[in-house]
């Protein structure tokens, strides 16, 4: 039960933590190369670390309730 309960709230902790880490990254990578079309915005960025951020508490979260074996 206990690793039920933990991969229900590991999965998507790591998904938020990947799509965190993606967004932020891509925000990033489309300032550095200048082209035509008009580049992500910052607020990407933000929403990326925030995804970031919310995976991490949840993995907390994860480890607090759960525990580690």
């Amino acid at each position: 039960m206990r690793d039920l309960f933990s991969g229900l709230i590991g999965v998507p902790a790591t998904i938020l933590i990947a799509a965190g880490l993606g967004l932020a990254g891509v925000t990033l990578v489309s300032r550095a190369r200048r082209r035509r079309e008009p580049p992500i915005r910052w607020v990407h960025l933000a929403l990326g670390l925030a995804l970031f951020i919310a995976g991490g508490l949840v993995m907390l979260l994860d480890v607090a309730v759960v525990g580690v074996r």
